[in-house]
């Protein structure tokens, strides 16, 4: 009686002292137990914890199908492991694999349940990351291949056409349809530029440079292209970090990115441009622990819908009606971002907004 009284004190100090998230519930789904990696995770209390349902948690990301089928093997008797994503106090979501058992009391019944629960919401980020860099790697060899060879056939398009139109009475019907092909050829000429910065197979000089210098010279142009019912606010930190970028190519970014933020908001509201450093530490899991100079946009409109984010700068993807846009500018952004060496990252604020993240590393 002894020994087991001890060793009871043992695994209720191991599970005191576990990094794991541990708790336990009565056959209901009612909590009985939590320890303390439990309060540091989800931010709720014990005293707040103990006798709430275990519904508690819910994220509202899994359908009610989906704990319907766990709550059948739990109360068949069998163990559960899977995947969960809940919620936090904070409203906030995390990942976790959890592993369910049931325990069952001397007469057979299920007296609880015990949850060992592993968050691994870093190590998710971390594949969606790289799954997502991978597929725009892919996707920028395939568009530097095509870039080039449309670029070549536009050359002997545009040459061509410019030696006939010299060749044709101006005003006749030949010289205009000459001229609008010329018109025509060019424009394309320009996307072809734009996918060829996704791609990162254009020439650059990078300079050694402060974000914050382009940013104030830009100010006047941003104020211009935003117009009089975008409010353009600034928060650059005196003590940014230098990096190695193409100032004018920085330039054009954060002027696709202002645009892009003026038609979220359909010309209505307020953009913030941020320069701050971060790093080594509470860094996106895919960059190396290290300083970054990062730029940051954050609008007041509607946000990024889930389901189109990891999309967002594939090239010629694009939410806005046919005509309105190409689907190169956010592409165009993502390219001159990973030329430089940087990662950028879209997301939505908490308070509703989308916001865009530039972390470019430090020299």
């Amino acid at each position: 009686m002894e020994l087991k009284s001890e060793l009871g004190g043992m695994l209720t100090e191991a599970m005191e002292q576990s990094a794991e998230t541990i708790f336990i519930t009565d056959p209901a789904g009612v909590i009985l137990y939590v320890n303390p990696a439990f309060e540091r995770l989800t931010g709720y209390s014990r005293a707040e914890a103990m006798g709430k349902n275990a519904s508690l948690l819910k994220s509202g990301e899994h359908s009610p199908e989906f704990y319907r089928a766990m709550w059948a093997e739990l109360k068949a008797g069998r163990r559960w492991a899977g995947r969960l994503v809940n919620r936090r106090k904070d409203g906030s979501t995390y990942v976790d694999e959890q592993r369910i058992s049931p325990v069952k009391d001397s007469a057979g019944k299920i007296a609880y349940f015990f949850a060992l629960r592993h968050d691994i919401t870093r190590e998710r980020q971390l594949e969606e990351q790289l799954g997502q860099s991978q597929k725009m790697e892919s996707l920028g060899l395939l568009a530097g291949t095509l870039s080039h060879d449309f670029n070549n056939l536009l050359t002997v398009i545009i040459g061509s056409i410019e030696l006939i139109a010299e060749d044709l009475k101006p005003g006749s019907v030949g010289h205009k349809l000459a001229t609008e092909i010329q018109r025509s050829s060019k424009e394309s000429a320009n996307l072809i530029k734009q996918l060829l910065l996704f791609a990162r197979n254009n020439e650059t000089k990078p300079e050694l440079v402060t974000l914050n210098a382009p940013l104030t010279e830009m100010k006047p142009l941003i104020d211009a292209l935003l117009g009089p019912n975008v409010a353009a606010a600034y928060s650059l930190d005196d003590e940014l970090s230098k990096i190695r970028i193409e100032p004018e190519q920085f330039k054009q970014a954060v002027l696709n990115l202002a645009a892009n933020a003026k038609d979220a908001m359909n010309g209505s509201g307020g953009i913030m441009f941020k320069t701050f450093n971060a790093g080594p530490d509470g860094l996106p899991p895919v960059l190396a622990p290290r300083v970054y100079a990062v730029f940051e946009v954050s609008d007041t409109g509607p946000g990024i819908p889930k389901e189109i984010l990891p999309r967002i700068f594939e090239p010629f993807f694009t939410t806005k009606p046919k005509g309105k846009g190409t689907g190169l500018g956010l592409s165009s952004v993502y390219g001159i971002v990973a030329q430089a060496g940087g990662f950028i990252q879209a997301d939505n604020r908490p308070g509703g907004g989308a916001v865009f993240t530039l972390y470019f590393p430090s020299v």
